[in-house]
């Protein structure tokens, strides 16, 4: 059942939902470029890493407020999309979500690259808030982003076994 573990059935449907829409606000607020809302949704001492293209481990809200607003002057507009997301609680207050991202972005001179995530996230719930505490951003694809290092999602090599 989807309640097994640390919490019930109804528990565990509305603190997913409630995590999930702290993902969704995380979108809906960077493609708004409303940095400073971006933000309160991560814990003061929030580590960040987007890989190291796009800032590497960003320690603090204050700090990553700042690696976002700069990493998101270049663009015109953004389009972040969430798609399939697993979450996992290791009690009511705590837990671990992974969710596939599609990120198009329009420069302002026109060109528009699109970059695949997959956000490894760790949210904690303080009152009746709950606040990312730590994300790392893996790459599933990406063009137009030329010269940008990007860590990748690990995938298995056909043939190779288990290993990647």
């Amino acid at each position: 059942m989807a309640g097994s573990g640390p919490m019930g059935d109804l528990e565990y449907l509305v603190a997913r939902q409630e995590v999930a829409d702290v993902l969704a606000r995380f979108c809906e607020r960077i493609d708004e470029y409303d940095i400073d809302a971006v933000a309160e949704l991560f814990t003061e001492d929030c580590v960040t890493d987007y890989g190291p293209g796009r800032g590497g481990r960003v320690v603090g809200r204050q700090a990553l407020a700042e690696r976002l607003r700069t990493g998101q002057e270049e663009f015109a507009r953004t389009h972040h999309q969430l798609g399939q997301m697993t979450v996992r609680f290791d009690g009511p207050d705590t837990c671990h979500a992974s969710t596939y991202v599609t990120a198009w972005h329009e420069r302002f001179d026109g060109s528009t690259p699109v970059v695949r995530l997959r956000y490894l996230d760790r949210l904690v719930r303080s009152g009746n808030r709950w606040r990312i505490a730590e994300r790392r951003a893996l790459a599933q694809g990406a063009e137009g982003f030329p010269g940008v290092e990007w860590r990748w999602v690990a995938r298995r090599r056909p043939g190779c076994g288990r290993e990647p």
